[in-house]
C-alpha cells in the first residue's frame, strides 16, 4: 500500500483515491468531479502515458514541430489547427465536465512531476521532448472533435482549386463523365471501408430471458488494438452522485461503455449515413464561387499556420487554407474531383457538447425508459444504442445524429458522387424534436423496450428482435427484409436457442457464464450454416481444376471439415481450413436454401451439392494457401493465430467477419510464417459481461490486448493472456468489494 500526499495544510484542490484490482483495473473514488479527473488523469498515465502523449501531440496540431513534417504529420497539422482556430473546444460546457477535464490535465501532470519524462519506464516515450505538460484544453479537443472528419482528414487537406486555366462560361458543364463518377464512387467505398471494420456486438437479456429473472448486457467493441483509438478500462465513483465502471478509447477521461448501479449500455456501428457528400457547381471562371438557388456564393476560406522544423535548430510557419459552403459542408479533394465545374464537400453533423453533457444524466438513469429519454434528447452518439436495467427491461435505439433528407429529396436530390448542393430543396431538413437542427428526430428513429432480448452487430435495425422486426423508417438508415451478415445471425440464433433451452446447455434462459460463453464459445455460423454441404461437395469432386487450369486436390480437406467442431477455439482442428476458405468465398454462392424474409435468422443456408464451382474453387483456393505455407490442413488456431508479448507467443482465438463468429479477431494470413502472427485491424477489444443482482451490478470483463502498450509494465499482457485462456476478471462495484479485491492503493492530493 502506497500514499502520496503532496498537499499541505488541511485543504488541497484534488483529492482522489486509486485503487487497482485484477488486471491492473483502476477504480477511482473522489468527493467532487475536478479530483475524479484528477485520479483518472493520473491513472491513465501511469497505464498509457506514451499513448496520451502522442494523441495529445496530434490533436494540439504539433506533430510536425516536434517530430517533423513527413509521415503526413504536415497534413494532419493543418487538419487539426483548423478546429483549434475554430475554438470549438473552447465552447462553454457542463462546469461538472470542464472540471473533470481540468482534473486530468492536473493528474497527468502530477504523474509527470513524480516521476520525470526522464525516468519513465515505457521505452516508446522515454525522455522525450514531446511528453509534456497538458491543460484542459487538450482533453477538451479530444473529446470534442467530430467522429467523422478524421476518416476523411487526407480528403480535406487536399482540397485545392484547380491550378489550371479555367473554361469560359460558355463551355463549362456541371457534368462528370462516366470513368469521373467511377473514381467517386470508388473513393466513398475506400473512405467508409475504415469504419465498416470498427464493429461491435451489443446483447441485452431482460427478465424473460434470464434465470435470474433481471437485466444482462454483453459488450463487446471491436476497436483496433494499436494506436489511440485503443480501450482502457476504469471505475468512476462520486459516492450519491456518481458510480460506474467500464471503459472508454483513451484520452476519454469519462466512462463510455459501462454499467451504474441501475443500468448498462453499450453501442455498435450502425448502417445510417453519419455525413453528405454535395456536389457542387462552380460559377464559370471562378472555382472559388458556387451556384446556391440561381446565386453565386463564395467559399469560405479558412487559413491556419503551423510551426514546422527549419532544419538549422529553429522552426518556420507553414500555412494551409481550407474550403468550405456556407451551409457547412468541408471542401474534399484528392480523390474527388475539383475543376472548373464542378466540386466535392462534405457534410456532417456535429454533435458539439451533446455527447459529453449526456453522460452524467445517463450515468444516473435508473432505468431503460430514463435511459432512452437521454439518448431522444442528446442524440449524441453515432451508433446503435443496446441497455438493460436491474427491473429486467432491455432497450435498443439507433438514435444516431442522422442527416434528415427524406427519400424524396433523396430521389429527386441524387447526382453523380453525392447530391446537388446547389438547391436549398437538397438541404437537411429540421425536426421539432430532434437535439440539433437539420438530424431525423427521435419520433422518427428505430427504438424497442422489451422483457427478453435485443441484440446488434452492425447490421440494420430491422431484426433487433426478430420476435418485433422494425420496419417503415427512412430508407438510407439500413435495410429491411434483406439477408443479414451470418455474425448477426451468430447473436441472434444462439441467444435465441439459449433462451429456448435448445443449445444442449440445460435448462433454457441465461446465467452469466452463459452470457460470457457467447463469446469464448467462438461458434461459426457460417459453418453451422454451409460446412455439412460443403463436404458433400468436397467428397463428390475430390479435384478442383482452377482458372488457370492447375487441378488442386482437395480431398484430404474432407475428414478434416467433417471433424471440425464448428468453433474458433484454440483447439477447434479445422478452424484455419474454414477461415481461408470463407474469406475466399464470393458472395455469390448457390445456396440449398434460399433466403427468407419470414426465416431471416436461418437462411440462407447450405450449399446445392450439385453444382456450386465457385465454392469448390474458393475450397481449393484455401487448400493451396496452407499447403504452399507448409501449414497441415487439420492445425489448430492456436498454432497459428497469435500475439507476441515481450518474446512470449500469447494464442488468440476468434476469428473474422467471414466465418461468422461473434468473437471478432482480423488477423493477416502471412505465408512467410505460416499463419496470423499478429492482429493487425479491429478486433474484439474490451468484454464486459453483466448482471443485476441485489445491490447492484454484478460484472465480468476483459481486456484483449491488457491495459497498458508498456512492455515494463505487469499489465502488459496480463489481461491478454487471460483472454487466450478463456478467462474473464471481476469487476468490483460496490464499495466493500473494490476495498477487499484492491491490490494497489494509492491516495494523491494537491
Amino acid at each position: 500500500m502506497a500514499c502520496n500526499d503532496s498537499g499541505s495544510g488541511s485543504t488541497s484542490t484534488y483529492n482522489a483515491l486509486i485503487r487497482r484490482t485484477e488486471g491492473g483495473v483502476p477504480h477511482i473514488k473522489a468527493h467532487d468531479f475536478g479530483s475524479l479527473g484528477y485520479g483518472t488523469g493520473y491513472a491513465m498515465a501511469q497505464d498509457n502515458v506514451c499513448i496520451v502523449a502522442d494523441q495529445m501531440l496530434r490533436y494540439s496540431g504539433e506533430r510536425s514541430r516536434f517530430l517533423g513534417p513527413q509521415n503526413g504529420n504536415l497534413e494532419s497539422d493543418f487538419f487539426y489547427q483548423l478546429f483549434i482556430d475554430r475554438g470549438e473546444a473552447s465552447q462553454s460546457v457542463d462546469e461538472r465536465q470542464a472540471s473533470v477535464f481540468r482534473g486530468a490535465a492536473a493528474g497527468y501532470n502530477r504523474f509527470l512531476r513524480d516521476t520525470g519524462v526522464a525516468n519513465l519506464s515505457d521505452p516508446n516515450c522515454k525522455g522525450q521532448s514531446w511528453v509534456r505538460n497538458l491543460e484542459e484544453i487538450d482533453f477538451r479537443r479530444v473529446t470534442r472533435m467530430n467522429f467523422f472528419y478524421p476518416f476523411l482528414l487526407s480528403q480535406i487537406v487536399a482540397a485545392a482549386p484547380p491550378s489550371t486555366p479555367l473554361a469560359s462560361a460558355s463551355s463549362t458543364s456541371h457534368k462528370i463523365s462516366p470513368a469521373e463518377g467511377k473514381k467517386i464512387q470508388l473513393a466513398l467505398q475506400k473512405l467508409i471501408e475504415p469504419m465498416k471494420h470498427m464493429g461491435s456486438n451489443g446483447i441485452a437479456i431482460g427478465r424473460d430471458g434470464t434465470q435470474s429473472g433481471t437485466g444482462m448486457l454483453l459488450t463487446n467493441p471491436h476497436q483496433p488494438w494499436t494506436g489511440s483509438s485503443r480501450f482502457w478500462s476504469f471505475h468512476q465513483t462520486i459516492p450519491g452522485v456518481l458510480d460506474i465502471i467500464g471503459a472508454n478509447v483513451m484520452g476519454r477521461p469519462q466512462v463510455g461503455f459501462g454499467a451504474t448501479e441501475n443500468v448498462a449500455w453499450t453501442s455498435t456501428v450502425q448502417t445510417g449515413p453519419l455525413f453528405t457528400f454535395y456536389r457542387l457547381n462552380l460559377v464559370p471562371g471562378n472555382p472559388t464561387q458556387y451556384m446556391f438557388d440561381g446565386q453565386p456564393r463564395d467559399m469560405i476560406k479558412e487559413t491556419v499556420t503551423v510551426q514546422v522544423p527549419d532544419g538549422n535548430g529553429g522552426f518556420t510557419k507553414k500555412s494551409h487554407t481550407f474550403y468550405s459552403t456556407h451551409f457547412g459542408a468541408m471542401l474534399v479533394g484528392g480523390s474527388f474531383s475539383w475543376n472548373s465545374s464542378v466540386a466535392f464537400a462534405v457534410k456532417a453533423p456535429d454533435v458539439g457538447w451533446r455527447g459529453l453533457e449526456s453522460f452524467i444524466p445517463s450515468y444516473q438513469a435508473k432505468s431503460v425508459q430514463e435511459y432512452k429519454a437521454v439518448m431522444d434528447k442528446y442524440q449524441m452518439n453515432p451508433a446503435n444504442q443496446m441497455a438493460t436495467d436491474s427491473s429486467g427491461n432491455v432497450y435498443y435505439a439507433n438514435i444516431a445524429p442522422i442527416p434528415n433528407l427524406d427519400d424524396a429529396q433523396r430521389a429527386a436530390c441524387t447526382v453523380p458522387g453525392g447530391f446537388d448542393g446547389s438547391r436549398s430543396e437538397c438541404m437537411w431538413k429540421n425536426d421539432p424534436d430532434a437535439a440539433a437542427p437539420g438530424i431525423i428526430g427521435p419520433s422518427k428513429m428505430p427504438s424497442l423496450i422489451r422483457t427478453d432480448f435485443v441484440t446488434n452487430s452492425n447490421d440494420s435495425y430491422w431484426l433487433a428482435n426478430p420476435l418485433a422486426p422494425l420496419t417503415g423508417f427512412n430508407s438510407s438508415l439500413g435495410t429491411v427484409n434483406t439477408a443479414r451478415s451470418f455474425r448477426t445471425r451468430a447473436g441472434l440464433a444462439q441467444v435465441m436457442e439459449r433462451i429456448a433451452g435448445s443449445d444442449g446447455k440445460g435448462a433454457g434462459k441465461f446465467t452469466l457464464d452463459q452470457l460470457q460463453q457467447l463469446i469464448t464459445d467462438n461458434v461459426s455460423q457460417t459453418g453451422r450454416a454451409l460446412r455439412d454441404d460443403l463436404v458433400t461437395l468436397c467428397q463428390k469432386n475430390p479435384s478442383v481444376t482452377m482458372s488457370n487450369g492447375t487441378a488442386v486436390d482437395i480431398s484430404a480437406a474432407c475428414p478434416v471439415l467433417a471433424a471440425w467442431d464448428l468453433r474458433f477455439t484454440l483447439d477447434s482442428r479445422g478452424a484455419p481450413l474454414f477461415r481461408e476458405f470463407a474469406v475466399t468465398t464470393p458472395t455469390l454462392r448457390n445456396y440449398a436454401v434460399p433466403f427468407s424474409a419470414s426465416d431471416p435468422v436461418n437462411t440462407p443456408r447450405g450449399l446445392d451439392t450439385n453444382s456450386n464451382p465457385d465454392v469448390l474453387k474458393a475450397l481449393a483456393t484455401a487448400v493451396k494457401r496452407l499447403r504452399d505455407a507448409n501449414i497441415p490442413l487439420d492445425a489448430r488456431l492456436r498454432e497459428l493465430q497469435y500475439v507476441t508479448r515481450n518474446g512470449e507467443r500469447i494464442p488468440i482465438h476468434g476469428g473474422p467477419e467471414a466465418p461468422g463468429v461473434l468473437n471478432i479477431i482480423n488477423a493477416t494470413f502471412t505465408a512467410s510464417v505460416g499463419g496470423y502472427p499478429d492482429v493487425t485491424g479491429a478486433s474484439s477489444s474490451w468484454m464486459m459481461a453483466v448482471e443485476y443482482k441485489e445491490g447492484g451490478p454484478v460484472a465480468r470483463g476483459v481486456m484483449a490486448y491488457s491495459q497498458t502498450t508498456n512492455p515494463n509494465s505487469p499489465h502488459f499482457a496480463d489481461q491478454t493472456k487471460a483472454f487466450s485462456q478463456g478467462n474473464w476478471m471481476n469487476l468490483p462495484f460496490r464499495e466493500a468489494d473494490v476495498a477487499a479485491a484492491a491490490t494497489e492503493t494509492l491516495q494523491i492530493k494537491e
